[in-house]
């Protein structure tokens, strides 16, 4: 891809790449004494790691393709140049054709007749696509289908008998295994660069399925989309993106997994999409506040902080905010990241078993998955600041009239409505904003600012407190500190 591309993917984090596993060194037993010792591990001398490096090149570079693609030109916004001085002879700004955007990344064939993994920000939005070959032959691809979730994208180019390469598993994949990263780094087509997995399902919080590889291996603008490899010559990755402060490597880089990127492959392949199960819920984890204050031993499982809508697969099954599910379809929750990986891995239509706990007891529900949709102030003040209610939290509120509810769109019409928030309050630095409403103290509902004046007023300095709030639309829980 361009530079200036490769700098806007994934919300700033850059373009990048791929690099996976190599264990170097035999390990020795022998007898002493008639009990097993272990030797000191026996390193490979370079030559021979010179000659795996070679070899490797030589299995996997003929699949690996340079990427040029043309996108739908972009469109300025109205009012967008208002305001620009205009140039004698020229048309005026906003008026000028768009212009084409051109762009270069990297890919690996996977199947003999022409089927290429690369990224969803490389191919995904083009409407022209060029591959060049390891052998220099250029030929026209189609784009099959794209996941902008994790970011891969599925290519095919017409003809039989292409060199592949093959896909590994990546969950056997260790910290410290070499890897190697190749592409076509700022248009350098068939580079090699070496290094090893710095990280292993590495959770960047920028999507759902986060679990990337991180490695040090060199990776550029221009690898997107290419492969990350092992020693044995398997694709363990697709180099996807790096951190950055100057635009180049600095020995972070992040790919796909290959268990991960097998799965999407399949679905481009056979649907040009990828679809995936929904529950219609929003997750939060679990702290020992917030599992004390729903009624819930322990902090594994997954809290429902609120539903996406009144009409979504949870809440026509009867789930509510405040349950904790800890089974689905069979399997025991241990985290919101693990239950969303089991959802969206389940077929979309399937009735799934729930099991969950509200106020302490295990309830069960089957709820049918749908399809996970793509991404693509008004109260009358009661009460104030006091000592021995709101004032402990460092909020001023008031309760939530019938218009404010309409106003502000509450899934809840009733509530302590936040007015104002002092600065360095256990509410400020628990992250609560004026216009939030309070639904909850630990397991006691609130209604009204007194209630919630009343039922903080009992509360020590000190005491931890979960409260959940509404904000935007959406329920949640908050875990506050009083002072």
């Amino acid at each position: 891809m361009s530079l200036d591309k490769f700098n806007r993917a994934r919300g700033g984090f850059l373009a990048a790449g791929l690099a996976v596993a190599l264990g170097l060194g035999m390990v020795a037993q022998h007898e002493v004494s008639g009990q097993q010792s272990q030797a000191p591990a026996q390193m490979a001398s370079p030559a021979d790691l010179s000659r795996t490096f070679v070899g490797v090149a030589k299995q996997v570079k003929p699949a690996v393709v340079n990427i040029s693609v043309v996108e739908k030109p972009r469109r300025q916004a109205r009012g967008e140049f208002e305001g620009m001085p205009q140039i004698p002879g020229f048309p005026p700004f906003g008026q000028m054709q768009p212009q084409p955007r051109r762009g270069t990344g990297s890919g690996v064939i996977i199947s003999p007749d022409g089927y290429i993994l690369t990224n969803n920000h490389v191919a995904g939005d083009a409407e022209e696509i060029k591959v060049k070959l390891a052998d220099g032959r250029e030929l026209k691809a189609r784009l099959i289908g794209g996941d902008p979730e994790t970011d891969l994208a599925l290519i095919k180019v017409d003809g039989q008998n292409f060199a592949t390469a093959k896909l590994g598993d990546s969950t056997k994949l260790e910290q410290g295994e070499w890897v190697i990263a190749l592409g076509s780094p700022f248009g350098l087509e068939q580079t090699m660069t070496a290094g090893i997995v710095s990280a292993t399902s590495r959770d960047l919080r920028s999507g759902p399925y986060d679990s990337y590889i991180q490695t040090d291996a060199s990776i550029n603008p221009g690898n997107s989309g290419g492969p990350l490899v092992n020693m044995q010559g398997e694709v363990i990755g697709i180099n996807t993106m790096i951190f950055s402060r100057s635009g180049g490597s600095e020995g972070i880089g992040f790919a796909v997994p290959s268990s991960l990127a097998s799965k999407v492959y399949s679905q481009l392949a056979r649907d040009g999409k990828v679809r995936r199960g929904y529950l219609g819920v929003t997750l939060q984890a679990l702290t020992p506040a917030i599992a004390q204050s729903v009624g819930y031993e322990g902090v594994e499982g997954a809290l429902v902080g609120d539903l996406a809508d009144s009409s979504g697969p949870a809440a026509v099954a009867g789930l509510r905010s405040g349950d904790v599910i800890t089974e689905f379809d069979g399997k025991r929750v241990t985290s919101p990241k693990q239950l969303t990986e089991a959802v969206a891995d389940t077929p979309v239509g399937k009735a799934a078993t729930v099991k969950f706990v509200r106020d302490g007891r295990v309830q069960t529900a089957t709820i049918k998955l749908a399809e996970r949709p793509g991404r693509d102030r008004v109260a009358s003040r009661e009460s104030g600041e006091d000592d021995r209610g709101a004032g402990k939290l460092g909020v001023t509120v008031a309760t939530v009239t019938a218009e404010a509810a309409r106003e502000l769109k509450l899934k809840v019409s009733n509530g302590a409505l936040i007015e104002g928030v002092q600065p360095g309050s256990p509410a400020a630095e628990a992250g609560l904003q004026r216009g939030d409403v309070i639904h909850r103290v630990n397991r006691t509902a609130v209604t009204t600012a007194d209630e919630l004046i009343g039922a903080v007023g009992t509360l020590k300095a000190g005491q931890e407190v979960v409260l959940q709030i509404e904000r935007g639309g959406q329920l949640n829980f908050i875990s506050v500190t009083l002072k």
